[in-house]
């Protein structure tokens, strides 16, 4: 029988690197979580989203156009790869 090359071997998966992914999401995360800076930071780039939306929206409005635009608020978990 010829050895097929699998991609779901248990030493294929941990070489990728994904229980080590997974560990640090444990430990980053939580502290990312506490860290003022970074909270304050994205409640201003929320702010600022704010700002544009309703720019956009007074645009959309001058054209003639009756639909709004709504874009989402970032959370820390937008920036966090695997959250």
């Amino acid at each position: 029988m010829s050895k097929k090359k699998s991609y779901m071997k248990n030493n294929t998966i941990i070489k990728e690197g994904f229980f080590d992914n997974l560990l640090q999401i444990f430990k980053v995360f939580p502290q990312l979580k506490k860290n003022s800076k970074i909270k304050k930071d994205i409640q201003s780039l929320n702010k600022k989203v704010e700002t544009l939306e309703k720019m956009m929206n007074d645009e959309m409005k001058d054209y003639g156009s009756k639909k709004k635009i709504k874009l989402n608020k970032f959370k820390l978990k937008d920036f966090i790869k695997g959250v």
